[in-house]
Order: C-alpha cells, then structure tokens, then sequence
C-alpha cells in the first residue's frame, strides 16, 4: 500500500504544480492518464490499475500508445485474464489523414476500434465501467468519396486467455446522397484458428426521414457451413438478425419506438469470450444506484423484444418522461434452439417500466420522482422502486441534493421479500468540488419472523483541479451490485475500505 500512496501522492502533486494556461508538453502531444487505486480492507485485497495515453499528431500523421498497469490485478477473471501482475503497451496506431476537394482519406496501422451501424454486425470498442476493450490488431481503412462513406479492415481480437487467434475482415458502404434517405451495407467475417468453419456476417441497413418522423432499420444474416451441415440443412442461413427504430417528434412530444430479433446472430471468438458484434440492447441504462441491482445481460443468440419511450414536456419547467421495454427468448422453431437440439418454450426474459416526473418548482428547487418495476428471469425476481430526488441551488455555484430510493423485491424462487433503501445526501460547488453521503440498508426476512438488517455507508469527495485532473476518493462500505450499459454488465462485490481514482490530461 505504501508504493501505491506514494505514486498518488507523487502524481497528485505534479500536477497540482501545473497551471491550466501551462503547456508542458510539445505542440501536437497530448496526455492522458486513469488511475484507480483500492485497498479492502475486509479483505485485505489491494488493487491498481492505469491507462496511460500518450498520442501525438503532426500534419497527416499521427501515433499514440496505451501502457496497461495492474499491479496487483482485479481478481475477477473478466478483468484479469488470468494475469495478476502485468505492465505493458497493450494499444498502439499509426494512422495517415488526407483530404482532398471531395473525399477524405484514413489508414491506421496497429490497434483500432470500429462500429458499423448501430453494432448488428462488428462494434469493437472501449468501456472501462464494464471492462469491455475488444480492440482489434491490424488494419483499418475509412474515409469518403464526395457522398459515399467506406470502411475496411482485418484485425485481430484479443480472446479471453488475452491471446489473438481469431482473423477478423470487415468491410462496410454507407451512401449519404439522399436528402431524406442514408442507407448501407456491412460485411464481417470471422476465421478461427483451428479449422472450423469460418463465420460471415452480412447486413443492410436503411434510415428514411421525413417531417417528424426518422426512421433506421438494419437486418442481418449469418452463415457458417458447420452449423448449416449439422442441424439446418433446409435453410441457406446459420443466423439472422432485425433491429428496427421509428422515432416521432411534434412540438414538446417525442415517442421511441423500437423493435430486435437476434436468432443465433452472435459473432464471438473461438473459446466464446470476446463478442465482436454488440447489436442494441433495447435496455434502459439507469442513472441510479437500486434500478440497476437486477441486470439483464444482452444475448445475441436468443432474444426478441420491443421499448417504448414517452417524452412529454408539459411545460417549460415540467416534463415526464415514460419507458417500457419487454424482451423474450425465442421460440423452439429458432435458428438457435434448432442449431443446439433444443425444444424449449418462449420465456420471458426481462419486462420493465419506467416512469419519472422532473420539475422546476422555482429557481432554487428542482424535484424529481420516478417510479420503476422489473421482473427479469436471470435473479428470478420482481422489483418495484419508487425514487425521489430534491436538489436546492443555494447560488450559482453551490448546490445541494437529497436522493431516496427505496426497493421492494420478491424472489420467486422462494417467495422471500426484501427491502433495500439508499438514501444519498451531496453537496457540489460547481465544477470543482462534490462531496457525497450515501448510505444503504437491507433488512431481508430469510426465516418467517427472523428479519435481518445490513448497513453500508461511504463519503465520497471529488475534486476538479483547473481543467487537467478529475481526483475521486472513496471511503467506507459499499453493496454489491451490476454495472450494467448498454446490456453488457459486470458484477461489482461488496467493498470495504478506501478507493481512489485519478484522471490527468494535458494537451
């Protein structure tokens, strides 16, 4: 503990030294770093771990480099990868930009990150709240010819064993031309190391728009010869995938709507751990602590659902907001459960609503008030949560804020019924200074009589120094709970003792 206080101390102080009009780094250098620092106390487990950026960008040319430290690791094997201590550039480019009268041109050499569409097909991306970095090693391609947008690349990602086997091709067209239509079309295909058929991907994808309607749809095929030859011999197809979205807009009203189904459509590598394709989760991402204790990881194989979501503005200082979304397995006829021999009824995986009312009371007050209920099949439980949320502006600098969020929850396993409250008491003097209270309690009944209360309780200060260092410290005790975005989610356990991250950037 004693090296990492030092090295926060040592790092916290240089740049404290640094004012922001300074720039101590050559013209076209920037730097970034993130650090986070963990010591639990209970049990006794120290964690570290940095990202440190380093880029460079002259005229055409541009590089950069990530070092990777964790040292000791994060045990948890979706973090670890099965290294405890490890330090190493783990990302590295080369990339040339040239414009020309009418088109723009791009290639990168070294480890990139891509998306076509909406990520039906290929998202390679970067999300460290859940740990997702599924970067790809090789080549990439992009840039456009007056209306005409391309993409192009091989690479490989890293599997679970942080070893990159798999050869991935990709290419994407998007046709831009139109006033009121954008349409497009993507390829990936995936070679695995060990002989196995490879896997190929293909979708189109069109987005009309027209007085206050816009439009975007994507539908997908997949094909691998192995799993056609084994089980679906009377389909041309391995796998196939819809996403569809009608948006609606008229004066304060704005109404979502959107459509999956993702039948044996997932594009993963050879030992399954890394997913190459991400498609829309239609799954809402809460801003709260007790929404999120009940998660429902996307699948790509095996789901069908819709969301709805209802923005009204009632008037300029109250507005609500209303969401439902519903997602099922499918049905024993799927590519899916036909690929696997499965004979399994439609089951329904995740059923939520959503429901919040924001309003401005007067220039000092503003109140919030939200109500949820969820019933997901992968805790077998249902939940409802009503959440209230006051905030004073005591001038323009300085606020306060009180959350009070309140769970009742029921497994249907057992029938067991239990409460968790969260209540969150915070105090900003903007942007530089916030300092957080949260407390939480449990009370369960795992025995008729026998009532069980736990408690968590952590301060949370964080500090903006000028416009280059975002400094968060941690103390105290905090539930375990799911991290979950965009329908990728990580188990967060129970923590207790001190935490600190770090944020630096200098350009």
């Amino acid at each position: 503990m004693k090296k990492m206080y030092l090295l926060f101390l040592f790092s916290f102080l240089f740049v404290s030294s640094i004012r922001p009009q300074e720039n101590l780094l050559p013209e076209g250098v920037s730097f970034s770093n993130q650090m986070k620092y963990s010591l639990d106390t209970k049990k006794d487990l120290e964690i570290f771990e940095d990202w440190l950026n380093l880029d460079y960008r002259k005229g055409i040319f541009s590089a950069g480099l990530r070092l990777e430290t964790y040292q000791p690791n994060d045990p948890n094997p979706s973090i670890s990868r099965n290294k405890d201590r490890f330090s190493d550039i783990n990302y590295k480019y080369l990339r040339f930009d040239l414009e020309g009268a009418n088109s723009n041109f791009s290639i990168t050499a070294g480890n990139y990150y891509a998306l076509f569409g909406r990520g039906l097909t290929l998202k390679s991306y970067e999300d460290r709240n859940v740990r997702i970095d599924n970067n790809l090693l090789g080549m990439k391609l992009e840039g456009n010819y007056k209306d005409l947008y391309f993409k192009a690349l091989s690479g490989m990602p890293a599997n679970f064993a942080d070893v990159r086997e798999n050869i991935l091709h990709g290419a994407d067209l998007e046709f831009r031309g139109l006033k009121y239509l954008t349409t497009g079309m993507s390829f990936v295909s995936n070679l695995p190391p060990n002989g196995k058929s490879r896997d190929m991907l293909a979708a189109f994808r069109a987005a009309p728009r027209f007085d206050n309607f816009d439009m975007y749809f994507e539908g997908g095929a997949r094909f691998n010869k192995d799993i056609k030859d084994a089980a679906l011999q009377d389909v041309p197809i391995a796998g196939r995938a819809v996403y569809a979205n009608l948006n609606y807009y008229l004066g304060a009203l704005s109404i979502s709507t959107e459509y999956k189904l993702y039948d044996n459509f997932g594009l993963r590598t050879s030992d399954l751990s890394t997913d190459y394709n991400t498609p829309p989760s239609l799954r809402k991402d809460y801003a709260y602590i007790l929404p999120n204790r009940h998660p429902s990881a996307l699948n790509a194989d095996n789901e069908q659902g819709a969301q709805v979501e209802l923005t009204y503005g009632m008037s300029e200082k109250t507005f609500i907001n209303l969401n439902y979304a519903k997602t099922a397995s499918l049905s024993s006829r799927s590519l899916y459960q036909r690929s696997r021999n499965l004979n399994l009824p439609v089951q329904d995986l995740l059923d939520e609503v959503w429901f919040q009312v924001n309003h401005e009371l007067n220039d000092k007050f503003h109140l919030a008030a939200g109500l949820g209920y969820k019933k997901e099949l992968a805790t077998n439980t249902e939940s409802f949560t009503p959440i209230f949320d006051i905030k004073y502006f005591i001038d323009d600098y300085n606020a306060v804020r009180g959350i009070f969020e309140h769970q009742q929850t029921t497994d249907n396993l057992t029938s067991e019924k239990y409460f968790d409250d969260v209540l969150l008491l915070e105090y900003t003097n903007s942007p530089d200074l916030s300092i957080s209270l949260v407390s939480e309690m449990l009370t369960t009944e795992p025995l008729p009589g026998n009532r069980v209360r736990r408690m968590w309780n952590f301060i949370q200060f964080g500090y903006q120094l000028a416009e280059h260092t975002d400094l968060s410290v941690l103390i105290g005790s905090r539930q375990a709970g799911n991290i979950c975005i965009g329908g990728v989610c990580r188990y967060e356990p129970e923590f207790r003792g001190i935490e600190i991250r770090m944020q630096n950037r200098l350009y």
